[in-house]
């Protein structure tokens, strides 16, 4: 079976992906990523041939220069109803650019199967175009692709000019990491698969082998939201984390953005960013942005989280965590004083604990990523006939990443 996986140009977009995607090669099945310049060294680091589709996004870099500049972003109340029209519009626009590319390597490559991240809506297209099934992998928390509706508006025409009549497909299959209990009550029904923590390889440090306090929480706004939004929230959270006693706060940050934090208690320790997994194990506590991957990861390990979500799409993992017993969700703006008195409140609480081993355990019983793999080749069908020769593509490691640039790509 060939399998092509396409995501969008973020790397917390791909990364729920790979333990699905390292599945199906241990099977001895083929895979093709096919994404933008942004992703190369994701896709390197997780061994991964990667056919370039579309321009390099670089909205980081573009963001941080932006504050570096004075610019500042509007915040926004968390509750508010997430901007789905102007989502909309600039999938649209990012359609534009990658499908073109994508639809010739896939045309050359010939997949069986499409993987993708519910927001590829290229994937559905490209499936429609040459007749293949399209699953698409949640990260977690998801009432988001369950509401198409601007979606399909917006690209009414792109899917009437590839001969769509019936507007954008409906992926063949939904694939689910997030604890049933957890997701979203209007979410789409889809196939339960085991989360496993897919955020890469790094080294065990030296400082998680031991603890420098009785309690260690672990602190993470992501690969992103530093960089988007500014240093002012991570430094707000520190700050008041640090007024625990007998605490130890990790926090992953960017060298980059480290400057911008100021004093720092010294109960707070500055790591590089790295797989939450190396060290969870040693933590009591998570405290985030509401992110999937860390939310799910934090659940994997049993933990309780404290959630301070920084944009509309992460305030409702917050909520379920919440509802759950499981954690705590406190307000985007939160004073320091508040950010204390929430994680003291967490970590003394034996019953949020509790309610994070409950979802641990739910999240055990789904099938792993290598039970599914059988349904994924069953909903491909047999081997497609001979046509076009397909794109020759040869495996990559950790060390050499091969780069197959698409046409027009």
């Amino acid at each position: 079976m060939r399998v092509m996986v396409m995501t969008g140009p973020v790397p917390t977009h791909l990364m729920p992906l790979l333990p699905q995607v390292w599945a199906l090669r241990g099977a001895g099945h083929r895979v093709l990523l096919a994404a933008q310049p942004d992703l190369a060294a994701t896709a390197r680091a997780a061994g991964l041939p990667l056919a370039v589709i579309g321009t390099e996004q670089r909205e980081i870099a573009a963001r941080r220069a932006h504050r570096a500049a004075g610019g500042r972003d509007a915040g926004g109340d968390t509750r508010q109803v997430p901007p789905y029209e102007a989502l909309a519009r600039r999938l649209r626009d990012r359609m534009d650019d990658v499908l073109g590319p994508a639809l010739r390597v896939a045309e050359r490559w010939r997949p069986d199967l499409v993987l993708a991240d519910p927001l590829e809506y290229a994937s559905l297209i490209v499936g429609g175009v040459l007749g293949v099934p399209v699953v698409h992998h949640r990260w977690g928390v998801d009432s988001l692709s369950s509401r198409v509706g601007h979606v399909r508006d917006a690209l009414r025409e792109t899917c009437l000019s590839h001969g769509l009549t019936g507007g954008l497909p409906a992926p063949a299959l939904v694939l689910d990491p997030c604890p049933p209990s957890l997701q979203a009550p209007g979410a789409d029904p889809a196939r339960p698969v085991r989360f496993v923590p897919g955020t890469g390889s790094g080294l065990v440090p030296d400082w998680a082998r031991r603890k420098a306090a009785r309690r260690r929480i672990c602190v993470t706004l992501g690969l992103r939201t530093v960089a988007l939004e500014g240093a002012d929230v991570l430094a707000r959270l520190l700050r008041g984390l640090g007024r625990l006693p007998d605490t130890e706060t990790v926090v992953t940050v960017d060298r980059a953005d480290r400057e911008e934090l100021g004093p720092l208690p010294r109960s707070v320790r500055l790591v590089d960013p790295a797989p939450l997994d190396l060290f969870l194990g040693t933590c009591d506590a998570v405290v985030h942005h509401g992110g999937s991957g860390t939310g799910l990861a934090a659940i994997a390990a049993g933990l309780p989280q404290l959630v301070v979500p920084q944009t509309p799409w992460t305030a409702e993992h917050g909520e379920r965590v919440e509802a759950l017993g499981a954690g705590l969700l406190a307000p985007q703006r939160a004073a320091p004083e508040d950010i204390a008195a929430a994680a003291g409140a967490l970590l003394a609480d034996p019953r949020h604990r509790e309610g994070a081993r409950r979802l641990r355990e739910e999240m055990r019983a789904a099938p792993s990523p290598a039970a599914t793999v059988p349904a994924l080749a069953r909903l491909a069908g047999r081997e497609r006939g001979t046509g076009a020769a397909p794109l020759r593509v040869e495996a990559s490691s950790s060390a050499a990443l091969h780069h197959l640039a698409a046409q027009g790509g």
